[in-house]
């Protein structure tokens, strides 16, 4: 049984990264426009997302040429299952700044999620590429990410690889490692890259826990992919993968 995978895995951390890394480390140096971006941020990692909303746009209002508004605002029209407005957001965020390695990412997952696969990886690549662009294993694993959906298995596991190569410590590379070696039957490898990617994650999420059913169950060990089960099911009770699991229990 597969349960969730989910091409926006670094959503959170590239909104971050996206709408903070162009701001003013002092706060006597930031324009209204950066202090609105950054506030927008910030509701919409509290899941405030009417407000976030809010402040974005009024980044937007005061400088519609800011780059980071706009990639900000196409992070949150992304979480708000606005697909055609987060594109347009990226898109002008590109047209600002062509090199701007953050929006690249994001449209490319957007793109990627559409099935657009060469377009998206020219994006990714934007970023893959840049030599300024400091953490290009965010690149890596997105592209690996998207390579792994459209089907792509060994370049996936090449993209995967180089983002490791980079940071060993990567937890989103290391989970999606696991999710396509399990995929290609090597269960003691996604074993393993699972095991790493918990020691380095600060917690479970949903898909590492499904995952970790999947392989256990796949190697015949019952007592540990219930384990993993409970865990599901405590700490994700409402998630798409705890309610799959609900349903096929109850069909049994």
């Amino acid at each position: 049984m597969r349960v969730g995978r989910g091409v926006g895995l670094l959503l959170l951390c590239q909104a971050l990264a996206a709408c903070t890394g162009g701001l003013s480390k002092d706060p006597n140096e930031r324009s209204a426009t950066e202090l609105y971006v950054l506030k927008g941020v910030q509701y919409m990692e509290a899941g405030r997302l009417d407000i976030a909303q809010r402040d974005l746009q009024h980044a937007i209002d005061l400088d519609d040429h800011n780059v980071e508004a706009h990639n900000a605002m196409g992070v949150l029209k992304e979480r708000l299952g606005q697909p055609a407005e987060a594109e347009e957001q990226f898109q002008r965020a590109l047209s600002l700044d062509s090199a701007n390695a953050d929006a690249a990412i994001n449209y490319g997952r957007v793109l990627c999620a559409q099935g657009k696969y060469e377009q998206a990886m020219k994006h990714f690549h934007v970023a893959i590429d840049s030599k300024l662009y400091n953490t290009p294993w965010v690149a890596l694993t997105n592209a690996g990410i998207c390579a792994g959906t459209q089907g792509q298995a060994a370049e996936a596991e090449g993209y995967l690889r180089r983002a490791l190569d980079a940071n060993p410590n990567f937890a989103p590379a290391l989970l999606e490692m696991a999710r396509l070696s399990q995929d290609n039957g090597n269960n003691l490898s996604a074993r393993a890259f699972l095991q790493r990617f918990e020691s380095a994650a600060s917690e479970p999420s949903a898909d590492s826990l499904a995952l970790g059913i999947q392989i256990e169950q796949a190697m015949g060990n019952a007592r540990e992919a219930n384990a993993y089960l409970k865990k599901l099911q405590r700490l994700f009770p409402d998630s798409k993968q705890a309610v799959a699991y609900r349903k096929l229990r109850s069909a049994h």
